[in-house]
């Protein structure tokens, strides 16, 4: 029996210097803390808790980022590791593939981190004494606490650009209404919308569908992985379907009524509007230009490993109008 405590206290010293000294260089200081370790039956308690601090661009949990992107997972000395090993992510501050305890709150190894209400306070972690889950299971699990909230990188596959186009997709944008500035005029209305050539019609979207054009912000997870985005209308392009450049337009452009007696030559308070020069085959009811437009969208994202970027997609019309472009002609009348 006295064999057996003896063999106890001398692992129990020896685990407690691995775990507090060995770990020194990624901790700031250790304290009272309880480690319970089974094996043949017996509990042998080491004392340890570790307070990590954030080393440059690297977070107490250990994941590291930087503004480029970089999803690399290292080691001190530079050399790459991979970021998961089962559960347990590498933490780059204790050296070591850990993951949050699941402990309940009156597990002795909360003790001296309880908030003034009694509970948790801060992260247990639990951390792989040898980087294979399954070897030496019984002595393979140290705990650390550290007063932060856990950044883990992202899971093995799991790209979050990837994850952003699929909630924007999620989204379900809304193809643009085309409105133009031409008319069915009474008594012509076998004609259809017509316009006239040498005077400005205008163009524009429905902007009172924020689908059709306006400003969203998406959050999506996947796994550990968190991304938010924003998803903005940044320009409309009409086409005006005779085989001129489109007209780009950065706003959903200005709806014109029907006014008789509104200036043909009246422009567009937004400036979103299109002259044509030459008219269809006069006299002909099915020569007509079919007008369309491309609302471009700006997919601005970042994500919980530090990555972030920038996209552009694109929503298209699809029930376009058609429009006779004519002439008007002044005709002199005799006075009677």
């Amino acid at each position: 029996m006295l064999k057996r405590l003896l063999l106890l206290l001398s692992i129990g010293i020896v685990l407690y210097g691995m775990i507090c000294f060995g770990s020194s260089s990624y901790a700031d200081s250790c304290s009272s803390d309880s480690l319970y370790t089974s094996f043949g039956g017996n509990t042998a308690t080491v004392s340890v808790s570790c307070t990590t601090t954030t080393d440059g661009s690297r977070s107490t949990d250990g994941s590291e980022s930087d503004s480029s992107g970089s999803t690399g997972c290292f080691k001190t000395d530079g050399t790459e590791v991979a970021c998961w090993n089962g559960e347990y992510w590498w933490s780059y501050t204790l050296h070591r593939y850990c993951k949050v305890a699941s402990l309940s709150a009156d597990d002795p190894r909360w003790n001296q981190h309880l908030d003034s209400s009694g509970n948790p306070a801060g992260t247990l972690y639990q951390c792989l004494l040898f980087q294979d889950e399954n070897i030496y299971n019984l002595l393979n699990y140290l705990y650390f606490w550290a007063d932060d909230t856990p950044v883990t990188p992202p899971v093995p596959g799991t790209d979050p650009e990837t994850l952003v186009r699929e909630a924007v997709v999620s989204l379900g944008l809304h193809a643009p209404e085309v409105g133009v500035g031409a008319y069915v005029y009474p008594k012509y209305e076998d004609w259809g919308l017509s316009w006239w050539v040498g005077a400005p019609m205008w163009m524009w979207t429905n902007n009172d569908d924020d689908l059709q054009w306006g400003n969203h912000t998406l959050t999506d997870s996947d796994g550990n992985l968190t991304v938010t985005a924003t998803v903005t209308s940044t320009s409309i392009a009409f086409d005006p379907g005779n085989g001129d450049s489109p007209v780009v337009c950065d706003s959903p452009g200005t709806p014109r009524p029907w006014d008789p007696d509104d200036l043909l030559s009246h422009h567009s308070p937004s400036g979103c509007e299109y002259t044509y020069m030459k008219t269809n085959t006069l006299g002909d009811k099915d020569s007509r230009f079919t007008v369309s437009a491309t609302v471009t969208w700006t997919v601005t994202w970042s994500s919980s490993d530090g990555q972030y970027g920038t996209f552009t997609t694109t929503t298209t019309s699809t029930d376009n109008p058609a429009i006779h472009v004519g002439e008007l002609r002044t005709v002199l009348v005799a006075p009677k």
